[in-house]
């Protein structure tokens, strides 16, 4: 006969990946689900460091979801040392934009990154937000 805890009370290995798959599994179809949601309807210029409603946006949601580990301002040391400030996060990415790896990283996540989804206008709000406080970003004159 099959035990299905062990002798310390935790399942065995053979089920505990069974349970962080589907753990992933589920997180994947809640993020699906999610992106399939409507959402607050922006302009196409969402994104853009100079549209002052979206980099609000942005910066609530840094507040909320990012400062515990980053630095979120123009200038300033993160908190979590291998937490890259938002300053250096957009000059990492072609043309100064890190959407693609913002919207995976979201759903994927790295070691360590706590999780939280975003709805469209909060990620187009954070890539605003981080080009805006970016060393790259020159107001226009």
């Amino acid at each position: 006969m099959t035990s299905t805890t062990s002798r310390a009370g935790k399942p065995p290995r053979d089920a505990r990946g069974a349970m962080r798959l589907m753990r992933v599994a589920g997180a994947m179809i809640v993020g699906s689900f999610m992106l399939a949601q409507p959402s607050q309807a922006m302009p196409a210029d969402a994104q853009r460091p100079d549209n002052a409603e979206s980099v609000a946006i942005g910066k609530r949601v840094a507040q909320q979801h990012c400062g515990g580990c980053h630095a979120i301002e123009a200038g300033g040391a993160s908190p979590n040392p291998r937490s890259p400030p938002f300053p250096l996060i957009a000059e990492r990415y072609p043309g100064g934009n890190p959407a693609p790896v913002l919207i995976d990283g979201t759903v994927v996540r790295h070691p360590g990154m706590p999780e939280f989804s975003l709805i469209e206008h909060e990620t187009d709000g954070l890539v605003a937000y981080i080009r805006r406080v970016s060393r790259l970003w020159k107001p226009a004159s």
